[in-house]
């Protein structure tokens, strides 16, 4: 397993953005914002940080490279305008070396204008020594909140848990299982296997795994390096849904009826969504709802952007979404590939709760089928190979 990866290029492609229907079923962390859920969990504030709330999530319903460090570094792009990387947040040499950004003891948030500092889960500036900064006057480091580097023999169950079921979203034709010909851990990575195989009512079984009831966090770098397969009618999703939506609200939803439920109002965000039918083309998505006066409910909104694209999808890439107050930023590889301005403009809010401001589970799954998207039994088994899951927050650390 690689210590830290980063960034490649990416080229940007138009295509429709997917929609995510409605589901028909359902290490320990530390952080300035992190829920760790086991037991009473809950969401735990650190006194002495301004921590503000805002969040992103996406199910892809209708609707992630390795350079081999001899370092330990976390390193983070700030921009300060749509698509432009304006800074580097630094890292820190394992020997003991630094850089222009770089602390022997972390490494700081680096800046060029406060707009740098303005996406975090905590009130900060950009100081005069050209690193972020608290009112206090503390520098902001990066800190690694939640992993897992997938290195055991078996899926860590303090981490993950099993999605099991047919027919549970999307039309799809797949049964997911917690059976290891499905889901396993081995050589580093996270395998989630498709097979043609009848079974539950299903022509096909895969893996889907998620982080429900055992981490879920607000704001932050959400990231993974993720291999996808190729196979007709493979969908690979890395994406984030609330962890206690409430209540539920009338939705209506593609002419199919109104229903009481808590998508899309409480929103979904995807870090990345493959698709076979659309080879290389990398989608980043978030849904939530639209109030509409004569349904007297919520509708389907979506923000999905222009594509980003990667020639090699069955090659590792690393997929991230950065989710703070103020916006949404995706990487591929390192690369900013697309941004959304919270909230956006026709966001319903719940009770006049912001659905972004709420704390998100992980989730990883290959799903098979819908999605205008047919498999073919010839073409599998197939895989979804994760090496590794990050989360980082940012914290203020004395000078």
């Amino acid at each position: 397993m690689d210590t830290m990866t980063r960034r490649g290029a990416s080229a940007r492609t138009d295509s429709v953005a997917p929609s995510f229907g409605r589901e028909t079923s359902s290490h320990t962390a530390l952080g300035p914002w992190v829920a760790a859920t086991a037991g009473n969990g809950g969401l735990h504030r650190r006194p002495h940080e301004n921590m503000f709330m805002s969040g992103i999530v996406s199910e892809l319903h209708h609707p992630l490279s390795s350079r081999p460090f001899g370092m330990n570094p976390l390193a983070l792009f700030r921009t300060g305008s749509r698509g432009v990387v304006v800074s580097l947040l630094a890292v820190v040499v394992a020997c003991g070396q630094t850089g222009q950004n770089t602390s022997s003891s972390t490494h700081w948030l680096a800046c060029d204008r406060d707009v740098d500092c303005a996406n975090l889960a905590i009130d900060a500036y950009c100081g005069g020594d050209g690193f972020c900064a608290t009112p206090d006057g503390e520098h902001l480091a990066q800190e690694l909140v939640y992993s897992d580097e997938f290195d055991g023999a078996t899926l860590d169950g303090a981490h993950w848990g099993y999605e099991v079921g047919a027919g549970i979203r999307n039309d799809e034709a797949q049964a997911y299982t917690d059976r290891p010909e499905n889901v396993k851990v081995d050589g580093g990575n996270l395998i989630l296997t498709a097979r043609a195989e009848e079974y539950d009512g299903a022509a096909f079984t895969s893996g889907s795994v998620n982080s429900e009831g055992l981490f879920s966090v607000t704001f932050g770098r959400i990231e993974a390096r993720i291999s996808v397969p190729i196979g007709r009618g493979c969908s690979s999703a890395f994406w984030m849904l609330p962890e206690n939506p409430a209540p539920d609200v009338r939705s209506c939803i593609d002419g199919a009826g109104c229903y009481e439920g808590t998508w899309p109002a409480w929103g979904d965000m995807a870090v990345a969504n493959l698709q076979s039918q659309l080879p290389g083309q990398v989608l980043g998505t978030v849904s939530y709802g639209i109030w509409d006066d004569a349904l007297e409910g919520v509708t389907h909104g979506v923000f999905g952007d222009a594509d980003a694209t990667v020639d090699e999808p069955t090659a590792f890439h690393d997929y991230a979404l950065e989710w703070g107050p103020a916006r949404l930023d995706w990487f591929v590889d390192d690369v900013l590939v697309r941004t959304l301005e919270l909230p956006p403009e026709d966001l319903y809010s719940p009770d006049g709760d912001d659905p972004f401001r709420q704390p998100f589970h992980l989730r990883l799954n290959l799903a098979l089928g819908g999605l205008d998207q047919t498999p073919e039994a010839s073409d599998y088994p197939q895989e979804m190979r994760v090496d590794w899951l990050r989360v980082w927050q940012w914290r203020g650390e004395d000078r």
